[in-house]
């Protein structure tokens, strides 16, 4: 993978900025723009094919993550995919999900929003930056109807063993749910393997596409068994005003049109992914990161992220003495990047350099830690 080259022909914000900080928002990116250029003149021809090019851009996210394209539809984003799930498999009272206070709001307050109908919500406490699966374990019983987790969390970057939280739900009957918006283009994700339930995924993050854009898996016999909570008329296969058919797949659960902007300009970041090649793309981003994560521990930062690197994925976040000044300095340099509640939060993707991370590193020294 010719690093230079990635970022001459399709990141030129490069050139200008030094961006980490895909965890917010994916940076301009040419295949992207190119594609909605393209959309656009197609539209001034009154070529659209907007449905058409929806499907392709669902199939080419199919790959990505490893499933079937019957068992993956649209959603504008990643709130909207985690709050179908939750309505559709109409939990009720004595029914318990098991969250942690680690997630993003978009993976607690559907799950939350339970409790009206006498759901139990548990909350799992973090320890070192991650979810460990012995406290899920101990709080799961055959009550549990869904544990609901993100692959990599938005806040220190902790990536889950999907495949042990998985199992242990499915022994009791329940569901893996699966917030995968700061996974998905960053880690290679098989949804498949880890024997996930439902995976939701957002595009304008590390799949480097479009807000307006989303998917959600549903794995292919509970979308044969399982009906929406809404019915829109992408739902439906056959309509009449006295009858209606909805899909036997996972398309059951898209309602209206969809951004068709942002589902073409989507799949060209998609497949350029793909062409690239998800371990050649994991293997940066995880490159990266290590080199961020122990030079701020040879500073004596406090890293946030786990210690262990089987637990990381593309995002490392750290405090120092003054993080707001530190960040400012950052900024001054010409660094993209974000701060959130739990510290000064570093997205390195595979278009970084080995160069940014050391150049970061020099600033941080020289703020203090």
């Amino acid at each position: 993978m010719n690093i230079n080259k990635i970022r001459e022909d399709f990141f030129p914000i490069t050139k200008s900025y030094k961006f980490l900080d895909t965890a917010n928002h994916s940076p301009p990116c040419v295949p992207v723009q190119e594609a909605i250029r393209g959309y656009l003149l197609d539209w001034d021809r009154l070529d659209r094919r907007g449905d058409l090019r929806t499907l392709e851009t669902i199939e080419s996210w199919a790959k990505l993550v490893g499933c079937s394209p019957d068992e993956a539809c649209y959603q504008p984003n990643t709130s909207s995919g985690l709050s179908v799930v939750a309505e559709t498999l109409r939990l009720k009272r004595g029914d318990n999900v098991i969250i942690n206070d680690l997630e993003n709001p978009a993976n607690q307050i559907p799950w939350l929003a339970q409790q009206s109908k006498g759901v139990e919500i548990r909350i799992i406490r973090g320890k070192g930056g991650f979810v460990h699966f012995d406290d899920v374990e101990k709080a799961v019983d055959d009550d549990t109807k869904v544990i609901a987790i993100s692959q990599v969390e938005w806040m220190t970057g902790a990536r889950h063993d999907l495949r042990e939280f998985a199992d242990i739900a499915h022994e009791h009957g329940g569901y893996l749910v699966v917030d995968g918006i700061q996974a998905a283009g960053a880690v290679e994700v098989d949804v498949k393997q880890d024997k996930v339930d439902f995976y939701a995924n957002g595009a304008y993050k590390w799949l480097l596409g479009c807000s307006g854009a989303g998917f959600l898996y549903v794995k292919k016999d509970h979308a044969a068994a399982m009906d929406p909570p809404l019915w829109g008329y992408r739902a439906v296969e056959k309509h009449s005003l006295e009858k209606r058919e909805l899909k036997p797949t996972a398309k059951k659960f898209e309602l209206g049109e969809p951004s068709y902007l942002s589902t073409v300009g989507t799949k060209a970041a998609i497949d350029m992914m793909l062409k690239i090649g998800q371990k050649n793309i994991e293997k940066q981003v995880l490159k990266l990161s290590q080199r961020l994560y122990d030079g701020l521990s040879y500073l004596g930062s406090n890293v946030v992220s786990p210690q262990d690197k089987k637990y990381r994925a593309g995002i490392i976040t750290f405090n120092t003495k003054n993080n707001q000044e530190t960040a400012n300095a950052l900024k001054e340099a010409g660094f993209y990047l974000s701060i959130r509640a739990a510290g000064i939060r570093v997205s390195t993707d595979f278009f970084n350099t080995k160069e940014e991370v050391d150049k970061l590193l020099e600033i941080v020294q020289k703020q203090g830690v």
